[in-house]
């Protein structure tokens, strides 16, 4: 388990995975995490599976401190151990908690797991280097990664398309100081 001030990341249970396929799944999130298709039960399956076993990817789970309530998942991809660095990758999926019970999210459990993550990643994991993609029309995230001293390091121009029209794609990354 890794605390956080505001949140725990913890290892995925089999009692979470129906409710992170429904986060997978609902219309509201996805022009924030790029997902086309509806996902089903067996690729949802498959694809935790994947990430327990591999060991490039690992996934894990963001829950409330304070309620013990699950909000969404966190991992990396591409763990590069000869050059110490690795993608992360963050989706706050239980909006409706958040709305209910924070007043829209104000509680900024999105920026509490990225720092609790990265801090992780440099301290224990001994990574050099985090990184990730972030699609330039997300604000709120961009402000997120930036509070944890993420900084903008290129653009992947036109790279991603939705909603009838190209956008920009931002690779961030940070550094261990």
């Amino acid at each position: 388990m890794i605390e956080g001030t505001k949140t725990v990341i913890c290892g995925l249970t089999r009692e979470a995975t129906p409710e992170i396929l429904k986060w997978v799944n609902d219309p509201a999130l996805k022009p924030y995490t790029g997902t086309l298709y509806p996902v089903s039960e067996f690729e949802h399956e498959n694809w935790i599976k994947n990430r327990a076993e591999s060991s490039t990817d690992k996934l894990f789970l963001i829950k409330d401190k304070e309620s013990n309530t699950n909000l969404g998942t966190i991992g990396l991809k591409n763990i590069d151990y000869i050059n110490s660095n690795a993608e992360l990758y963050i989706s706050i999926g239980n909006i409706k908690f958040l709305s209910e019970n924070i007043g829209g999210g104000g509680k900024r459990v999105g920026s509490d797991a990225v720092i609790t993550f990265t801090d992780f990643c440099f301290t224990r994991l001994n990574l050099h280097k985090v990184y990730l993609h972030v699609f330039e029309s997300n604000k709120r995230a961009i402000r997120c990664y930036e509070k944890a001293g993420y900084k903008v390091e290129g653009r992947l121009v036109e790279h991603h398309f939705s909603n009838g029209k190209y956008e920009d794609v931002l690779v961030m990354g940070k550094t261990k100081s």
